[in-house]
């Protein structure tokens, strides 16, 4: 899987680590980010040192492409029954709310690998026997959800 980090992929509000003596910066999303930084630059959200401990980094991201999910259209008209609406509210719980699950079904939010898992096994113990419930899959960098 060969993707390209680009800088317009960071989101604004998403923090980036300019500090280079850091131990994991050469494997940290973060600061590979702060690295494909434009000169004319003035302003971005940034991890300060306090981040760094001893026994590693909060805010360390592994500088990784992964493979992301967006929407679930085809998912919700196939969940019916009384135990549909048992796992459309197990979903919606799954995503954080009925808004986020919505976002994230329209496809408005990648769903990250660990997420697709928990979508699918719950599919898996409702008897909806699919592996792939997602629109579409695409390879990039997870930045959370407003990435």
């Amino acid at each position: 899987m060969e993707t390209a980090l680009l800088f317009s992929d960071v989101p604004t509000n998403w923090p980036i680590c300019f500090q280079t003596g850091c131990p994991l910066a050469a494997n940290c999303l973060r600061h590979h980010a702060a690295q494909l930084a434009p000169a004319d630059l003035r302003h971005h959200e940034c991890v300060l040192p306090g981040a760094r401990t001893a026994d590693g980094c909060h805010s360390f991201v592994e500088d990784k492409p992964v493979r992301l999910a967006r929407g679930m259209k085809r998912l919700l008209p196939r969940i019916t029954s009384e135990k549909g609406m048992a796992l459309r509210q197990q979903l919606y719980n799954l995503f954080g709310s009925t808004s986020q699950f919505y976002r994230y079904r329209r496809g408005r939010w990648p769903i990250p690998p660990a997420l697709q898992a928990r979508v699918v096994a719950l599919l898996h113990k409702y008897g909806y026997k699919t592996d792939q419930p997602f629109d579409e899959y695409t390879d990039g960098y997870y930045f959370g959800e407003n990435g």
